[in-house]
C-alpha cells in the first residue's frame, strides 16, 4: 500500500506543479523524491522514533473505534491520520509519504507572502530553492508526524490573511476560518499567534488611514505594543507559572536538555528569561553542547541560521516593505520565538518546534536571496556560454584542418 500512496503523491505534484514555473517543478520534483526517498529507505533505518509511535497508536486506535476527545491536538491529527490508514493501510511510512507532499507545497504561500512583503520584489526563485531544501525542516517535515500539515497549514493562512487584507480580496477572508480551526487544533499556539498577528495588521491599518498617509517605523513599533501586552496576557491566561514550570521540566528530560537548571518564581522571572530563551529557542544547539551524534549533525545549522537572521535585518533595512505584511509576520515570528522559547528545553524538540519561524527569517531574506540566486545564475549561464563558444571555435579549428586534405585528395585525382 505504500506504494499506492506513493503513486497518488506523485501524480498530487504533477497536477498541483503542471501550471507552475519550470524551476518549482524541477526542483519540487527533486525535493519530493529526496521527502520519498527518506520515508521509506532511510527512516526505517535510523535509531530515533521520536513521537512516531505516538501518532500511530492514536490513529490506529481511531480507526478501531476508539473515542476521541475533540479539544486533543493528538486526536485531531490521528483522526488525519486514521483516514490515511483507511485508504492506504496502517503503516507510518503511508504517512510519511504524504507529508513529503505537503513539504513541497509549504513554498508556494510562503513566496507569496515574501512578494507582498517587498513589493519591488517580482521573483522569488532564490527563496523558493532555500525552502524547499533548508536541512532540517527537510527532516522533520519527511517523518509521520503532524510538522508538515501544521506548517502548510500556518503558512497558508498567512498568505490568506495577507491577500484579504493587504489585497482587499475580502472573500478570500471566507477561507481563514476553516483553515484557522484546522490550525488551532494541531497546534493552538500558532493559531493564537496568527491571530494576534493579523489584529495588530489592522491596527497599522487603522493608524495608517487616519494619518493618510503610510506608517513610520517608530510608530509600527508602538502600534505593536498593545497587541504584546494582549499576546502576554493570553500566555499568562494559558501557562500560569506553576504550569509553565510543569511543562519545563517535562521538555528539560533526556541527553538533548538545555538550560534544565532554570525555574520561574514570578512572571517577572518570565519576562527576564523570555530574551535569552527566545535566542536559544532560535539558536540552539551552541558548540559547547556537543555530547552526542544528533547534536553535532545538529549543530551544522548554526551557520545557516545566523546567515538568515543577519540577511534578514539587511533585507529589512535596504528594501521598502508593506507594513501591514511587516507587523503581521513580525508579531508571528517575535511572539512564536519567545513563547516557544519560554517552554521548550529539549534540542529535538526546539529543531521541530522552529521550522516555521525559519521559514518566516527566509521570506524575510527574499530580497537577499533572489539576488544571490540571479548572480549564481548569471555565472553559470556565462559558464555555459563560454563551453558553447569553445566547443564551436573547437569543431571550426576541426573543419579547418581536414579542408586542406581534401583538397590535396582532389588534386591527386585530378593528375
Amino acid at each position: 500500500m505504500v506504494v499506492a500512496a506513493t503513486i497518488a503523491v506523485v501524480l498530487l505534484f504533477a497536477l498541483v506543479s503542471r501550471h507552475r514555473s519550470r524551476l518549482y517543478r524541477v526542483a519540487g520534483g527533486v525535493a519530493l523524491a529526496g521527502h520519498l526517498l527518506f520515508a521509506i529507505v532511510v527512516l526505517p533505518l535510523l535509531p530515533y522514533d521520536w513521537d512516531i509511535d505516538v501518532f500511530h497508536s492514536i490513529a490506529v486506535g481511531i480507526l478501531g473505534g476508539g473515542d476521541t476527545s475533540s479539544l486533543s491536538s493528538l486526536d485531531a491529527f490521528g483522526t488525519v491520520q486514521a483516514v490515511l490508514y483507511a485508504v492506504f493501510g496502517t503503516d507510518p511510512t503511508v504517512l510519511a509519504v504524504f507529508n513529503g507532499l505537503l513539504a513541497v507545497l509549504i513554498p508556494l504561500p510562503a513566496c507569496y507572502v515574501a512578494r507582498r512583503l517587498y513589493d519591488p520584489l517580482e521573483s522569488t526563485n532564490g527563496l523558493l530553492l532555500v525552502l524547499l531544501f533548508l536541512p532540517f525542516p527537510f527532516l522533520f517535515n519527511s517523518l509521520p508526524m503532524r510538522d508538515a500539515l501544521s506548517t502548510l497549514a500556518a503558512v497558508t493562512l498567512l498568505s490568506i490573511c495577507v491577500r484579504a487584507i493587504i489585497d482587499r480580496r475580502y472573500w478570500w477572508a471566507l477561507t481563514a476560518p476553516p483553515l484557522w480551526g484546522l490550525l488551532f487544533l494541531l497546534r493552538e499556539e500558532l493559531a493564537l499567534l496568527i491571530l494576534l498577528g493579523v489584529a495588530g495588521a489592522l491596527l497599522v491599518a487603522a493608524i495608517r488611514r487616519i494619518a493618510d498617509r503610510d506608517v513610520s517605523l517608530c510608530s509600527l513599533a508602538l502600534s505593536s505594543v498593545p497587541v504584546g501586552v494582549c499576546g502576554f496576557a493570553l500566555f499568562a491566561v494559558l501557562f500560569p507559572v506553576d504550569a509553565l514550570n510543569a511543562r519545563l521540566q517535562y521538555r528539560a528530560m533526556g541527553g538533548a536538555a538545555y538550560l534544565e537548571f532554570m525555574q520561574y518564581e514570578s512572571w517577572l522571572d518570565v519576562l527576564l528569561a523570555a530574551p535569552v530563551r527566545a535566542i536559544y529557542f532560535q539558536f540552539a544547539p551552541f558548540p559547547l553542547h556537543v555530547t552526542s551524534t544528533f547534536d553535532l549533525v545538529a549543530i551544522l545549522s548554526l551557520p545557516l541560521l545566523i546567515a538568515l537572521a543577519v540577511m534578514t535585518y539587511r533585507s529589512i533595512q535596504a528594501v521598502e516593505t508593506d507594513s501591514l505584511v511587516e507587523i503581521l509576520l513580525g508579531i508571528v515570528y517575535v511572539g512564536g520565538i519567545v513563547g516557544y522559547g519560554l517552554i521548550d528545553s529539549n534540542f529535538g524538540t526546539t529543531l521541530r518546534h522552529r521550522s516555521v519561524f525559519v521559514f518566516l527569517l527566509a521570506v524575510f531574506s527574499a530580497p537577499i536571496l533572489e539576488s544571490w540566486f540571479r548572480s549564481l545564475r548569471q555565472r553559470v549561464d556565462e559558464a555555459i556560454y563560454q563551453r558553447r563558444k569553445t566547443d564551436e571555435k573547437q569543431c571550426e579549428a576541426q573543419e579547418l584542418d581536414t579542408s586542406p586534405e581534401v583538397r590535396s585528395e582532389h588534386r591527386d585525382h585530378a593528375h
